[in-house]
């Protein structure tokens, strides 16, 4: 009896180091070594699909959604480390939420959800790199609009760290 309480107590300390050691991995894979401070976004989107559109409205649409998402924004030093979902969301996205975060060494893949406000809410597939003062990733968005549904666009997102954030 006293052998098998000791081999429980051994079983799970064990369970209790993997367990731990899990931890320890998921807050190192989390870990992006960005700088804090200024960050510049910008988005170009190439592809769009929108049912119900012409090729000038569609056109107008990307333009946009390129130029409306992207902005500056600031990193603090305690954000840098883990950015969280609003800084990847653009300008205008808010109330974001990963749905999957992954890193391994500078590679990252992502996943987002934002509302929009009136607008809608959007959904973000990202996949590239990150370093300390840039990121880029390929980009996959659906904005669902109350008006005219899905939104499909493809293209790209940069990021460029501008030095320390001013005010």
């Amino acid at each position: 009896e006293l052998q098998r309480e000791f081999r429980d107590q051994r079983r799970q300390e064990r369970d209790d180091d993997d367990r731990n050691e899990r931890a320890d991995e998921m807050r190192r894979d989390g870990y992006l070594a960005m700088q804090p401070g200024r960050w510049r976004t910008s988005f170009a989107f190439t592809e769009i699909d929108v049912p119900r559109l012409g090729s000038k409205e569609k056109e107008q649409i990307r333009q946009e959604l390129s130029t409306g998402a992207s902005g500056i924004s600031c990193l603090s030093t305690a954000d840098a480390a883990q950015p969280g979902p609003d800084f990847f969301g653009g300008e205008g996205a808010e109330d974001c939420s990963y749905r999957k975060f992954d890193i391994a060494g500078n590679r990252v893949s992502m996943q987002l959800s934002c509302g929009m406000g009136s607008m809608g809410k959007a959904d973000m597939e990202l996949e590239g790199t990150v370093g300390d003062s840039e990121f880029q990733f390929d980009t996959n968005l659906v904005v669902h609009v109350p008006i005219a549904g899905k939104i499909k666009l493809n293209g790209t997102m940069t990021g460029n760290y501008e030095g320390t954030c001013k005010g």
